[in-house]
């Protein structure tokens, strides 16, 4: 979705923004704890930034649209890929505590993390994550850093990876039959390390509220924006009533 890239070798030339300076300080962070999930930012190409390219295959479904169910490959849909995935989000969670940012001009949430918080990816979802033989290796796409409750952040991970949707939904997502989504839920908490699995419930919630704050962000006009906002009320309305259901 973003415009402008290209690629030479094993560098990859992004469009920077100005939010790019805290997101470059973040990556280097990760790199210098040890985190080898996130691409390796190198320097400036005049205004755009030069980062390690991560091989692999990330989850493309062409007629995807803001509010539409994105179709996903079968790796992407593996138990093995939904448990490697919440490791990752984990070893990136622990990588990041501790991170002092000078920079806080993040894109949505230009501010320090406050005690509770830590900076996280943003955006983490099946497109924003590069598998190879099946499993995923790293995030891409780091424009959406920014301070946020890791609890909020697990959950906004779960909520894409599991996938949380209702039966038709799923369906469209390439499942056959309905995966039982309250045991991917608890699979993907577990495989985290959360010792709470019901505390993710009302994350769930959070995570939501969240992303309808972002849409004044977007680049949309008022018929696009109320459409975003109406997607978010059905997904809390059907969050209402599975609620119950997960928490188990």
């Amino acid at each position: 979705m973003t415009q402008g890239i290209s690629r030479l070798g094993g560098h990859l030339l992004r469009p920077t923004g100005p939010w790019s300076g805290a997101v470059h300080e973040y990556l280097r962070y990760l790199e210098t704890a040890g985190f080898d999930g996130a691409p390796r930012f190198l320097g400036l190409d005049g205004d755009r930034e030069i980062l390690t390219f991560i091989d692999g295959d990330v989850p493309v479904d062409p007629d995807w649209r803001p509010g539409t169910v994105q179709r996903l490959p079968d790796y992407a849909r593996s138990e093995a890929a939904l448990v490697t995935t919440a490791m990752l989000v984990r070893q990136l969670h622990d990588a990041a505590r501790g991170f002092p940012p000078a920079d806080t001009e993040y894109r949505f949430v230009p501010r320090p993390p406050r005690a509770d918080e830590i900076v996280s990816h943003g955006d983490l979802g099946p497109w924003n994550t590069v598998y190879r033989n099946g499993l995923p290796v790293g995030f891409i796409d780091w424009d959406a850093s920014g301070p946020v409750d890791p609890l909020v952040d697990l959950a906004a991970a779960a909520w894409e990876f599991v996938p949380l949707a209702p039966p038709e939904q799923l369906r469209a997502a390439g499942f056959g039959p309905a995966p039982d989504i309250a045991a991917r839920l608890r699979l993907f908490v577990g495989a985290y390390g959360l010792d709470d699995r019901s505390a993710v419930v009302p994350a769930l919630q959070q995570c939501r509220l969240l992303a309808a704050e972002r849409i004044k962000h977007a680049p949309v006009d008022a018929a696009e924006a109320a459409e975003a906002l109406e997607h978010l009320a059905r997904e809390l309305r059907w969050l209402h009533s599975v609620s119950s259901q997960l928490s188990r």
